[in-house]
């Protein structure tokens, strides 16, 4: 790090172009982590989709076989509301992840403000020699 002796208009844009580097890799990196998140979460809810299907096809059987048709119309009623709920809360779960990515940029853009500030606040208000 340069003494502040040192600053110049270019060394302060190095400065500045290094710390905003690194930011931006960590951001970057951030963002790439809630999307795999999201990717394992909606694999997984993908998968209880496909189990509820073949339990879809099983209560279709027992309709035929073994219910009264009142009784399994009731049933698949039941089926379908918690179908809804389940994409509900997948819904949810999407946005809370969008919202965590926001949030993470937001306080990368806040400390990279701060530092910016706090740099140029040290450099003007030092006295000089």
């Amino acid at each position: 790090m340069a003494d502040a002796s040192e600053w110049t208009i270019a060394t302060l844009k190095e400065h500045f172009d290094v710390r905003f580097e690194a930011q931006g890799k960590a951001v970057d990196a951030a963002l790439a982590a809630a999307k795999e998140a999201v990717t394992k979460a909606e694999i997984a809810s993908e998968k209880r989709f496909e189990s509820i299907n073949e339990f879809r096809g099983t209560l279709a059987d027992q309709q035929r076989t073994l219910m009264p048709r009142t009784e399994a119309e009731k049933d698949a009623e039941t089926f379908r509301m918690g179908q809804d709920e389940l994409r509900a809360r997948l819904d949810r779960m999407e946005g809370q992840g969008l919202g965590k990515q926001s949030g993470v940029a937001w306080i990368v853009a806040a400390a990279s403000l701060l530092g910016m500030l706090l740099a140029l606040a040290a450099h003007f208000l030092k006295p000089s020699p």
